[in-house]
């Protein structure tokens, strides 16, 4: 399953799947380095960063915002 970390909520990672489904995971299962907005790949027991994935989306956010607030 694949999704986003949307926040921390104390001791919970909240993330959003890729169906729009938010589900909450203990926050010590994620990767040390996890972020929030980090794409995330969740397969049996192991959690692990997209990082190219999440690369490309900040990229095209990073676009998109350029292209909004252009002078």
């Amino acid at each position: 399953m694949k999704m986003t970390l949307t926040e921390f909520a104390g001791e919970l990672a909240i993330c959003e799947t890729d169906t729009r489904e938010t589900i909450q995971i203990a926050r010590d299962r994620l990767p040390q380095a996890a972020a929030i907005g980090d794409w995330l790949e969740w397969r049996g027991r192991s959690i692990r960063i997209l990082r190219d994935e999440t690369n490309n989306r900040r990229q095209e956010i990073d676009g998109l915002m350029d292209e909004l607030f252009e002078d």
